[in-house]
């Protein structure tokens, strides 16, 4: 299943997903959340954002059409009157013939705001008649979109789903799919513990057929990493002491980069903690403005064996890209 999809179904669960104003809650924030996604990166392309629309919008369809009630057409027997002796007289009712027939899909009994309205399979007078009602899923889908924008915030602060972090909080995991998190907000304090600082690159390990180089110009000093055309990643080894320091709690992690300018990037970030675990393999968009790519990871406590690493593709989709590292840094919550 699609992480996005996944991702939907997870927040209705939440919830009674069988309340059709709850599910279309749940549509509007994860629409809004898209909608600031895609206006934090100036460097995406209309292209690539109609893409993500369209991506979006299909996974919602897939999923409301679970919640179709099938509705039996309605049959209305045929009336006919007739004249005797000058005065009208009704003919006898005759039920008219029946035949089993799909019935359109619809959200609910009472609504026909999303779906296809069920055919009138019968007119009167015996006539048969079809009327066909225009869909309205794409209709709905559309103007989901177009309010998303203007109330997500309002919808973000009510519902807390699928909204960004606070600054303070990881970006969301997506699979997939990634979006550009937000950076810590001004003001907020933490104990952090530098694990790389481009004044020292001793401790970056480049694997056969990538390379890293430190280069200093008018954007300051900070470090071109390279992945492998194979995948493979450079490493930022993590000294067994700061391993210590953060084990035994949920611990946040910082990793300062941009792409080199023009080429938007996208990166994996991995990690082998040793004793302590890891951090699965996180994604991320990565633009030319420098930015705060966080990452939350739940370290037991215990007492490492060695040093740890951190393993970084500066272009998943093995295009020569490089990424701009300038610090990675970690503080217990």
């Amino acid at each position: 299943m699609d992480s996005i999809e996944r991702a939907i179904r997870d927040a209705l669960a939440k919830g009674d997903a069988r309340d059709k104003a709850y599910r279309e809650n749940v549509y509007r924030s994860v629409l809004a959340a898209l909608e600031r996604a895609n206006a934090a990166d100036p460097e995406l392309s209309q292209e690539t954002i109609t893409h993500r629309r369209r991506a979006l919008q299909g996974h919602i369809t897939t999923i409301e059409r679970e919640f179709v009630v099938p509705s039996a057409p309605k049959v209305e027997p045929p009336r006919a009157a007739a004249e005797t002796g000058g005065q009208a007289t009704a003919s006898p009712q005759i039920d008219a013939p029946t035949r089993d027939e799909p019935a359109a899909p619809r959200f609910d009994e009472a609504s026909e705001e999303i779906g296809v309205a069920e055919d009138d399979r019968l007119a009167p007078g015996g006539a048969r008649r079809y009327r066909r009602r225009r869909p309205y899923a794409v209709m709905f889908v559309v103007a989901m979109l177009v309010a998303a924008v203007a109330i997500g915030a309002w919808w973000t602060a009510q519902l807390g789903l699928f909204s960004r972090p606070e600054p303070t909080e990881p970006p969301p995991s997506t699979g997939g799919e990634s979006f550009t998190p937000q950076p810590p907000a001004a003001g907020t304090v933490r104990d952090w513990v530098t694990l790389f600082d481009v004044s020292d690159v001793s401790g970056v390990i480049t694997p056969s057929g990538t390379a890293a180089g430190k280069v200093e110009d008018d954007d300051g000093t900070y470090l071109v990493v390279r992945s492998g055309s194979g995948g493979e990643a450079v490493l930022v080894n993590v000294p067994e002491d700061l391993l210590q320091r953060l084990a035994g709690g949920h611990v946040v992690f910082d990793v300062i980069a941009r792409s080199e300018e023009g080429r938007e990037t996208q990166i994996s970030i991995s990690c082998n903690f040793g004793e302590l675990g890891d951090c699965g393999r996180r994604r991320y968009l990565v633009g030319y403005e420098r930015a705060d790519y966080l990452f939350d990871v739940e370290l037991p406590a215990g007492t490492p064996s060695a040093d740890g690493t951190i393993a970084i593709v500066s272009d998943v989709d093995n295009e020569g890209k490089v990424l701009h590292l300038f610090e990675i840094r970690a503080a217990r919550r």
